[in-house]
């Protein structure tokens, strides 16, 4: 009677349970996370584009990989960089990794900050779009800064 009192809630716990995304959820780390957020309607600032340097680009790659559930597997494309008025240089481009069950989940799009433009620079992830909805809004966020071309 345990053993199938048991499994009736082992499985009725595995159906609430959501899609194994590639990623952990993605919060900010201090001291980002005490900044105000942007007023409601502030507009993104277009930057100009910019090539990333080594160590820049070795910055953003462990930035992302720190939220992947499987950083072995991760493979990176079409990281693309612009810098704004301010110094900061958004970055968009594409992940793939392994979710938990061992499976590629496919090239998903993610978006992120460089807080300054040297070597040192934290890298603050914003977001991976693992989900249609999260899928258009990195993919927003990056044409509004004008990394990806508008459709």
């Amino acid at each position: 009677m345990r053993v199938h009192l048991l499994l009736l809630v082992c499985v009725a716990l595995g159906a609430c349970m959501s899609d194994d995304t590639a990623h952990m959820p993605i919060y900010l780390t201090a001291p980002y996370n005490t900044w105000p957020p942007a007023p409601p309607g502030a507009p993104i600032e277009p930057g100009r584009p910019v090539d990333l340097n080594g160590g820049q680009q070795q910055t953003v790659v462990t930035g992302v990989l720190r939220w992947m559930k499987d950083p072995v597997s991760v493979q990176f494309r079409g990281i693309e960089a612009v810098q704004n008025s301010r110094g900061r240089i958004t970055v968009c481009g594409e992940v793939d990794g392994r979710n938990t069950a061992g499976r590629q989940v496919g090239m998903e799009p993610f978006v992120g900050v460089l807080m300054a433009p040297d070597i040192d620079a934290d890298f603050v992830l914003v977001g991976i779009g693992s989900s249609v909805r999260e899928r258009a809004e990195v993919t927003q966020l990056c044409r509004a800064s004008g990394i990806f071309p508008t459709e």
